[in-house]
């Protein structure tokens, strides 16, 4: 009959003999997730035109907006919107400045806008698999989708969806909160390391506008 101090140490004479665990390889959501990641890491600066799709959930009403997005990693941002009406996001990574010329207003602010998330897929800087339980979906033709769900409750995030082309690269994000409210941002023509100037990343108030804080 073995002793509590012969089966201590059978098992360990296993366990070495088996050498050491062999870590558990990813599922294939995870796989696809840290393509993304990897892929995007690799971008030094983009453009894209963009057509981001608003709708409420308890209003029912759809906004549809279309611009130009200029991205440099890892939080210098521009979203110069064109349509239907005109207005510029531009953040530096510490200071974001929202303007409507119609309104003669800038809304300064020194927190996180909800724009920064697509910036931080769009950069590589998000950490996918440890932030959301990942899972496939069926995306749209010629495209994988990716279902993100928070880990922990995110008051604007109950899901979150990412469409990729065969390049692992992000063509669409779209993402739907706890009160029925549904955004998408869908980009086309995206153009990388095209050397953006920091320069497009100050934001000068004009002058007799109204400044805001957030």
């Amino acid at each position: 009959m073995l002793t509590a101090l012969g089966l201590t140490g059978t098992l360990a004479a296993a366990l070495a003999f088996a050498g050491p665990a062999s870590p558990t390889p990813p599922s294939p959501a995870e796989a696809l997730a840290r393509r993304i990641e990897t892929r995007h890491r690799g971008v030094r600066d983009l453009t894209a035109r963009f057509v981001q799709t608003y709708r409420s959930g308890a209003l029912g009403r759809e906004v549809v907006e279309k611009g130009v997005l200029s991205l440099k990693p890892p939080s210098r941002m521009r979203w110069e919107y064109r349509e239907p009406e005109k207005k510029t996001f531009v953040s530096d990574g510490k200071t974001s400045f929202f303007y409507v010329p119609a309104d003669r207003q800038v809304i300064r602010r020194e927190t996180s806008d909800a724009r920064d998330l697509p910036a931080m897929l769009l950069s590589g800087h998000a950490d996918i698999v440890g932030t959301f339980d990942v899972a496939l979906e069926t995306g749209p033709a010629g495209l994988q989708r990716l279902r993100l769900t928070p880990r922990k409750p995110e008051p604007e995030i109950e899901q979150l969806y990412v469409d990729v082309d065969a390049g692992d690269r992000i063509r669409a994000i779209l993402v739907l909160d706890a009160q029925g409210n549904r955004s998408q941002f869908a980009f086309e023509d995206i153009r990388e390391n095209v050397g953006l100037d920091d320069r497009l990343f100050r934001f000068e108030v004009p002058r007799g506008v109204e400044v805001i804080a957030g």
